[in-house]
């Protein structure tokens, strides 16, 4: 059944525009100009959304959504601005009409895809699944233009969907051209992906960035099914979770931290505690994952991994400790798209004086991104901000020293040193493990209590044996002879 939304807008040109799109879009629409008709309409029927325009009178945008508030408990709403000078001049900002119920505000000039994608941002996974309109077979192939930086992409044997395709799936034929071979509402032909795989040799699927929410959105859906069932193996798990988080991220950094992206980053983080608690063997798999890709969005995921991985082996850990830390890795280096260009996947050993002390901004520019926002604890946002801090003085951007780091922000900090000499070295785990241990000066930059929690990590929790040197205040008995 087609989801229904309401439209409010005294512009009669913008109402029929607006209708007709979310028509072909598989909505079922209804469109009034005024906002007694608004009225009449939310008493007399149920709507998914209500898409109002702030001009409305007869009565006002503020008149409706007090009704809507006494009368529809929880009522989507997003509301329309024609210029932002107008709502500065009535005093009227985002957080204001939140308070009010209002989900977003939306400031002419947008497209029609731009306010599609504000609204399926509040699409359940059930509404999603919903509102596919669903065919029977497989449409043609379709070739498009458009530009490279308009799409996602995914292994193609890492790629699952409903029995309905819940949005376009791409080929890449050369830069900037591609091949539409799944369409929205197809039914899945996993045989058309295996011609494409095993006889074509394509190795990876592409999708519009505007349906990156949707891909998280089913993805995290598996990743919580194949958590919860014992017979998939620990490394599947990790997998999709993997792609679940790389997305998240990507979304995240593309769209900015906005109430939408961190509720549904919430929903990745429950599933990642899902994964920390469930699967004792673990370690398995963080001992020789090598799967990654050395990308922003990989290394974020892999430090997720591994931070959570470690508080599980604390008896105070929790589910709101791991939640909370999941988060924050996910975001610690939200501070760098603030920086020049230069600095992607540039290594600190390579950058010259001025460029460091640059790079060493990162922790308080993502700090300054997220400190008004409400939605992320204060935890995360410390965490963000001392995921540099070392445990012997040495981090940036404070120098911080002993207990006065959180112990928190300091497992992120070894977890993200461990990831990076993994990646940069391109070493197994493990040898990036005993890289660490026998670092002598650099394993002082961790509390010593986490380095005997990391090796647990490695190796199964019953049978800790110490081979390499740990710090002298280690409490972990090495092993005899």
């Amino acid at each position: 059944m087609a989801l229904k939304i309401l439209l409010v807008d005294p512009d009669e040109s913008w109402n029929v525009q607006a209708k007709k799109f979310f028509l072909d879009a598989s909505y079922e629409v209804t469109a009034v100009y005024n906002g007694r008709e608004a009225q009449l309409a939310i008493y007399n029927d149920k709507f998914f959304a209500i898409i109002i325009n702030y001009a409305t009178e007869n009565h006002s945008c503020m008149q409706v959504l007090k009704f809507i508030k006494s009368n529809s408990t929880n009522q989507r709403v997003i509301v329309i601005g024609n210029e932002q000078k107008v709502l500065d001049a009535h005093d009227i900002t985002e957080e204001k009409l939140q308070k009010i119920g209002v989900a977003n505000l939306c400031v002419k000039p947008f497209t029609m895809l731009q306010l599609k994608e504000v609204l399926e941002g509040h699409l359940s996974l059930s509404d999603l699944m919903a509102n596919v309109p669903k065919k029977e077979g497989i449409s043609e192939e379709t070739e498009v233009s458009l530009t490279d930086d308009n799409f996602s992409k995914i292994k193609i044997e890492e790629f699952y969907s409903s029995q309905a395709v819940l949005f376009d799936i791409y080929i890449k034929l050369s830069a900037n051209k591609y091949l539409k071979i799944l369409h929205t509402g197809d039914t899945f032909s996993k045989e058309r992906l295996d011609k494409y795989k095993n006889e074509k040799k394509v190795d990876a699927l592409y999708f519009h960035n505007s349906d990156r929410r949707k891909f998280i959105q089913y993805n995290n859906y598996l990743s919580k099914k194949l958590i919860a069932n014992e017979n998939v193996p620990a490394y599947n798990k990790v997998n999709i979770l993997k792609n679940v988080t790389e997305k998240f991220i990507e979304e995240a950094y593309t769209v900015g931290i906005k109430p939408l992206v961190i509720d549904q980053g919430r929903e990745v983080c429950e599933t990642v505690f899902q994964l920390i608690e469930s699967q004792t063997d673990l370690y398995t798999v963080l001992r020789s994952y090598q799967n990654f890709d050395p990308t922003a969005y990989s290394h974020a995921f892999l430090v997720t991994l591994y931070s959570t991985a470690i508080i599980k082996q604390f008896e105070w850990q929790s589910r709101a400790t791991i939640e909370t830390t999941a988060m924050a890795c996910m975001f610690h280096d939200i501070g760098k798209t603030l920086l020049p260009k230069e600095f992607i996947g540039m290594s600190m050993k390579d950058m010259s004086p001025e460029q460091v002390e640059q790079y060493k901004q990162h922790p308080e520019l993502g700090f300054g991104l997220i400190e008004n926002n409400r939605a992320l604890n204060n935890s995360v946002k410390q965490i963000i901000l001392q995921h540099h801090e070392a445990f012997d003085g040495s981090g940036f951007p404070f120098q911080k020293k002993g207990q006065k780091i959180l112990t928190l922000a300091n497992i992120v900090c070894l977890a993200d040193d461990f990831v990076h000499i993994m990646m940069d070295e391109k070493l197994q785990p493990t040898e990036a493990l005993k890289r660490i241990l026998m670092d002598k000066a650099g394993v002082k930059r961790y509390n010593s209590v986490l380095i005997e929690k990391f090796i647990k990590v490695f190796v199964d929790p019953d049978k800790v044996k110490n081979e390499v040197a740990l710090p002298s205040n280690s409490r972990v008995v090495k092993k005899a002879g």
